[in-house]
């Protein structure tokens, strides 16, 4: 059996005992949304760290956690189609494996074994998670889909895998540096 079909037999049991009301459309959305955009590591599990619930946030996940045109499209798209204001937590970890992306040897023949860019991947290391969501937390309120009218606050926070703890890094952002666009 494989570790999907794992997962399969679990859903079964999900199924017969969701409330099903938490899985529909909300007939109303709140004015602001919690997204926590976090790594794809497996140790990493936001319902974990965060205890995060159904329903209680949305998730974006990606290697590193990084922000990066996908995930700002991302945050724009579910912002519009929602009706509400996102409030962006990035969260970063310790020994997070994009740092093998800082190696150049590693990261050369990566490049060369999947086609990728060797300056976008270098961009993606997260060898200092303090550091890497500063900028991201940055980068991500410069950016001129981030609206007004998207994005409500953006905060950075780093998650020690040696204690289990997060810490913030980058306090609430009240507003996104772009205009709304009119």
């Amino acid at each position: 059996m494989s570790d999907f079909d794992e997962f399969l037999q679990r859903n079964r049991v999900f199924a017969a005992n969701v409330d099903l009301a938490r899985l529909a459309m909300p007939e109303s959305m709140p004015e602001r949304l919690p997204l926590v955009l976090v790594c794809a590591d497996p140790r990493v599990e936001p319902a974990g760290f965060l205890g995060i619930g159904t329903g209680d946030a949305g998730v974006l996940r990606n290697t590193g956690g990084r922000v990066d045109g996908r995930v700002i499209e991302d945050i724009a798209f579910l912002a519009v189609r929602l009706g509400v204001r996102m409030d962006v937590a990035i969260v970063h970890h310790t020994q997070c494996g994009t740092g093998l992306l800082a190696d150049p040897a590693f990261r050369r023949s990566f490049a060369e074994r999947t086609g990728g860019d060797d300056a976008v991947l270098a961009e993606r290391a997260v060898t200092d998670p303090a550091v890497t969501v500063r900028r991201d937390v940055e980068k991500l309120l410069a950016d001129p889909l981030m609206t007004g009218e998207v994005l409500a606050s953006v905060s950075g926070h780093v998650l020690r895998l040696e204690t289990g703890l997060v810490e913030t890094v980058v306090g609430t952002a009240a507003e996104p540096v772009a205009p709304a666009r009119s």
